[in-house]
């Protein structure tokens, strides 16, 4: 448990070089290569000047010198800034600004302004190789700042200490049951959390990662699950809507023989919860929970609790979570009595990278304080009734649009939809619900259906007061929907 990944990447390249640990879109490593092309990289660092504690952005390339400099990089105790491919150059300025970065490692073609680059072939031009470079970095020295935006104001460094990499590692190895020979197709951005967690935990187990560039070319995602034998999946519900709606109904073609299927980074519908367990009824099918903050806290099997398909799930072995008030106190909670959801373990942030004030405000009552208002049930399974800043405070009465959501996803003929407050055009409730809603293909449904569906399975006062079809929902890099920008389409009227 106390030893770093990549001593463990070491370990595995002396006891089994041959086995394939990571397959990049460019080529393949086996254990061995990778030991030998992360001591490289750190090499190639370590000329350039870096120090442990140095800050370097690294550009998420889904290649293989990407892995090597990321793992090089920790060698030397240096600390990893992972950035978006084509980062906006507001974004990056103020990510170098906050970290006071050294260095933006990027591909040949990387350019951005106020920083010096380094491109990922100068390690093989402009270095000797000295051998396997040893450790530097200890437990609880800072891995990675990972940058989210959250809902409000400027994007936060969550900084990530080695000793929360590991255990977010072992979370996932437990939670999935890893096997040695599990080997995971992860269609995910490699500056993600989730990707960044997938990774560390198969390189920790000795498993095989194969990395895929997104998850809109499902044909060409297809026949690397084939080529790779791939024994598993992890993904954003996104991907699975996409395979969804290519295989028209029939994804257990692609996914049938998984051994478990992992779903995380953005909320997954019940009905789509449902539909899912219908085509896969066979696999282990993972829902997960966390945030940056604290990686994968909680799992959901879906299959093995399917009276428990509206639950996130259960805290994972050595995480635990509590209920708290508006007072940080924590609370016996119900459905009855809600509060905000708080992660304990050792996978929580060591805090905000230089942002003392607002690492205060969320890490409380001995753990990582979400944004998310739930309920623990009498047989210790979680359900979210929806965020702080999106319930719905209707003349005093707290409704979650998750709710209204799924009542309305009951609708044969709704595909998706997302339920905001709005303000109360008589300015009597002060918040008033509004959805809005995607239709399946080819169907149509008035606002006065919606809303008379929805008074035949909700209180009158939770009933949204205006509908708004549209062809989809906003969503972010990762999937996730993007109620926010629902907010700024209804004040300006879309």
């Amino acid at each position: 448990m106390n030893t770093m990944v990549e001593n463990i990447i070491y370990k595995h390249a002396d006891e089994m070089p041959d086995k394939l640990a990571i397959a990049a879109m460019n080529g393949d490593f086996t254990y061995a290569e990778l030991a030998s092309e992360v001591s490289r990289a750190a090499c190639f660092l370590k000329r350039s000047g870096i120090q442990k504690g140095d800050r370097i952005l690294l550009s998420a390339v889904p290649e293989k010198e990407y892995f090597a400099f990321y793992f090089g990089l920790h060698l030397l105790g240096g600390i990893c800034v992972p950035i978006a491919i084509n980062a906006k150059q507001d974004l990056v300025n103020h990510i170098i600004e906050s970290t006071d970065a050294k260095f933006l490692v990027g591909n040949a073609n990387t350019s951005y302004e106020n920083i010096q680059i380094l491109t990922y072939d100068m390690m093989y031009s402009e270095s000797d190789y000295d051998g396997r470079v040893e450790m530097v970095a200890e437990l609880d020295d800072v891995a990675d700042i990972i940058y989210t935006t959250g809902t409000t104001g400027l994007a936060k460094g969550v900084a990530l200490t080695h000793r929360n990499l590991v255990a977010g590692a072992h979370n996932i190895i437990n939670a999935v049951d890893m096997q040695e020979d599990d080997a995971v197709l992860a269609p995910l951005p490699l500056n993600h959390s989730n990707a960044l967690g997938t990774m560390g935990a198969y390189m920790y187990r000795g498993a095989s990662l194969i990395v895929h560039d997104g998850f809109t070319n499902i044909k060409n995602m297809e026949d690397r699950m084939k080529k790779y034998c791939c024994t598993a999946f992890s993904g954003a519900p996104a991907a699975l809507s996409i395979l969804d709606k290519v295989t028209r109904g029939h994804m257990e073609s692609i996914l049938g023989n998984m051994r478990y299927v992992e779903i995380g980074t953005a909320p997954m519908d019940v009905e789509f919860r449902k539909k899912v367990m219908q085509i896969l009824p066979n696999v282990k099918l993972l829902i997960n929970y966390g945030a940056t903050e604290a990686r994968r806290a909680v799992y959901m099997d879906l299959n093995e609790f399917p009276d428990k398909v509206k639950s996130i799930g259960r805290p994972v072995k050595d995480m635990s979570v509590k209920i708290i008030d508006d007072n940080d106190v924590p609370i016996e909670s119900s459905a009855d009595n809600i509060g905000r959801l708080v992660i304990c373990g050792a996978t929580c942030m060591q805090g905000y990278w230089n942002e003392p004030e607002l690492s205060k405000e969320v890490l409380v009552a001995g753990g990582l304080a979400t944004s998310d208002l739930a309920y623990v049930d009498e047989d210790g399974f979680i359900f979210l009734v929806g965020r702080a800043n999106d319930v719905i405070n209707i003349g005093g009465k707290k409704v979650s649009p998750f709710e209204i959501e799924d009542a309305l996803l009951t609708n044969e003929k709704v595909a998706e939809c997302a339920c905001i407050p709005v303000n109360d055009p008589s300015g009597i409730l002060g918040n008033v619900p509004v959805m809005y809603v995607v239709l399946k293909p080819e169907v149509s449904l008035e606002k006065d259906e919606m809303k008379h569906y929805l008074l035949g399975r909700l209180e009158t006062y939770k009933v949204p007061v205006d509908f708004v079809v549209i062809e989809e929902l906003p969503r972010n890099y990762v999937g996730k929907l993007d109620r926010k920008k629902l907010k700024t389409m209804w004040e300006d009227g879309c």
